[in-house]
């Protein structure tokens, strides 16, 4: 049954991806450098050169940049005893991936097709095959079953949003979620998921999250973006969608309040900036763009439009207070680990399906708190603003928080050495 699910699903793959690659070619110029980016690895054509030893070969998928930097601390531990292959989808991913220089080969990963999934197991012989988070893919599982590679899923998630999804597909999903072999799950709610998704026939444990376990330490002080200690800065990382209108408002709200308060305000994705910048000219806010400051020198103007990637920890870092996006709008949330793990205060919305276990170890620590909408963002800041050992509390508890969570790596990479 599992072949016969495996060709209706290469067909189906092979019908829609095609029209939607010359959609993208000839209509949409904003994800055309990333679909075709490298586009020869999408088709399994890899410059893939095995390291004569005698050492196993790890093979380690990763969705997008956040799966890679999760698992950093994993690579780490594992570089020494094995040859690691790193694959990732999207192109700012594998850009990082390469960048760090942890794995001994980066590509993207092929197409979900049989036939090029099978050739990529061919070129990298792998003795293991690792998913991070919520990486299946039908004909990759099947594959690697057919070369019978050992599968684990680390640091699992299965947002319930997510659940619905592939539980409406369980009788497809089924024959492919199986031939996992373990899975460590990030909670309790996420190992019941996938339990009920392989049929109760793959082994499921809870491990923590391993996002806890990074090298949180930036190499970035307030000096760095003009400021002292004395000025008041706030940031509201990865927003999405909508939630630049409530940015731009609570904004208005608490410079009523708070003359002198920097806002950075970061959108989740860059191509979103347009969008956003209408927003704040629809709302007479006048800002400055990230990328337009000079290091060591103060923003011309108090609301700072973060136009570049890779900064958001830093800024997270010389903030007061933060505020995690996704989670107003209903888009499941973002990460609020790295604020938190910065010691800041981190406000979000009640849509962190996401970051559930996250966000309910904020709250519980006294280092998280909801927020409704921009009259509530401002009313927040403005509280803690005005009572800066409440502020500096909250903070601690947030770190607090995430010291609480860490030591899944150190299992996770046992558990992967026991299986090899």
């Amino acid at each position: 049954m599992a072949t016969f699910f495996l060709i209706i699903y290469n067909v189906l793959l092979a019908v829609l991806l095609i029209p939607a690659s010359f959609f993208v070619l000839i209509f949409s110029g904003k994800y055309r450098k990333e679909v075709f980016y490298k586009i020869s690895e999408r088709f399994s054509k890899w410059d893939y050169k095995p390291k004569q030893n005698s050492k196993k070969t790890v093979w380690i998928h990763c969705s997008s940049l956040g799966e890679v930097r999760a698992v950093e601390p994993v690579l780490e531990q594992l570089k020494s005893d094995y040859n690691i292959a790193l694959t990732a989808i999207t192109k700012t991913g594998r850009e990082y991936a390469e960048k760090i220089q942890k794995s001994d080969f980066t590509a993207l990963l092929p197409l979900d097709f049989y036939p090029l999934m099978s050739k990529a197991f061919k070129i990298i012989k792998p003795d293991m095959l690792i998913l991070v988070e919520t990486e299946l893919w039908a004909s990759m599982l099947y594959a690697a079953k057919k070369h019978n590679i050992e599968v684990l899923t680390v640091n699992g998630r299965m947002s319930a949003k997510s659940f619905k999804v592939y539980n409406a597909l369980r009788f497809f999903w089924k024959y492919f979620v199986s031939s996992i072999n373990m899975i460590l799950a990030r909670s309790r709610d996420d190992a019941d998921r996938f339990v009920a998704l392989s049929g109760g026939k793959t082994n499921v444990f809870v491990s923590g999250n391993i996002k806890y376990d990074r090298d949180f330490n930036v190499k970035s002080s307030r000096g760095d973006f003009g400021f002292t200690q004395d000025n008041k800065v706030f940031t509201a990382g990865s927003i999405r969608g909508g939630e630049d209108e409530i940015i731009a408002e609570a904004y208005l709200k608490v410079k009523n309040e708070i003359s002198d308060i920097y806002f950075f305000a970061a959108p989740r994705h860059l191509s979103k900036l347009s969008a956003v910048k209408k927003t704040l000219e629809s709302k007479k806010i006048e800002y400055s763009l990230f990328s337009k400051i000079k290091t060591g020198k103060k923003p011309e103007k108090t609301f700072i439009l973060v136009d570049v990637f890779g900064k958001l920890m830093s800024i997270y870092s010389v903030s007061d207070i933060c505020f995690v996006g996704g989670s107003i709008v209903n888009k499941g949330g973002q990460n609020p680990i790295e604020p938190a793990a910065c010691a800041k205060p981190v406000l979000f919305g009640k849509n962190m399906d996401n970051f559930k276990t996250e966000a309910e170890t904020l709250l519980k620590y006294g280092g998280g708190i909801n927020v409704a909408g921009a009259d509530d963002i401002a009313d927040k800041t403005v509280e803690l603003f005005s009572n800066r050992e409440l502020m500096a509390a909250a903070g601690a508890n947030a770190l607090k928080a995430v010291n609480s969570q860490k030591g899944a790596v150190n299992l996770t990479v046992n558990k992967i050495k026991e299986y090899l």
